[in-house]
């Protein structure tokens, strides 16, 4: 007899426990936080030898996804350099320097075409370049 209690009080505990967890929302899902304060890429070479720089900062407009990316933990764990065997000819080269808000500072660099770099540093090149205010 007591077990057949013990069995139908932890049945009605978990009934319970289940419908409770459905009508209950889930958590909203947070962003990253920024970490970053500005992000500066150099871009040089190419067919014409220019040379760019553009800046993103908290009060770039559009700039909030970049500083995000940068501040994640994909991000963070880039090398600092990925270069091709033969860097020659007609290529840009790309130099990435970020600030956060810490004071610490990541560069990155790399050459248009290079195989094997992670898709997050091309994110981050090709989103600064979209939305970064050229000096």
């Amino acid at each position: 007899m007591e077990r057949r209690t013990i069995i139908r009080t932890s049945l009605a505990a978990l009934v319970a426990s289940c419908a409770v967890a459905t009508i209950t929302p889930a958590a909203p899902a947070t962003a990253a936080p920024v970490l970053a304060s500005s992000i500066t890429l150099d871009r040089s070479g190419g067919f014409t030898g220019r040379h760019d720089t553009f800046v993103v900062t908290g009060a770039t407009p559009n700039g909030r996804p970049a500083l995000r990316m940068v501040s994640t933990r994909q991000f963070l764990r880039l090398r600092g350099s990925y270069q091709p065997k033969n860097p020659c000819c007609d290529r840009y080269v790309y130099e990435l320097t970020v600030t956060y808000r810490n004071g610490f500072h990541k560069k990155v660099s790399t050459v248009q075409g290079t195989p094997g770099v992670p898709q997050i540093l091309w994110d981050v090149i090709g989103e600064v370049e979209r939305v970064g205010s050229e000096s």
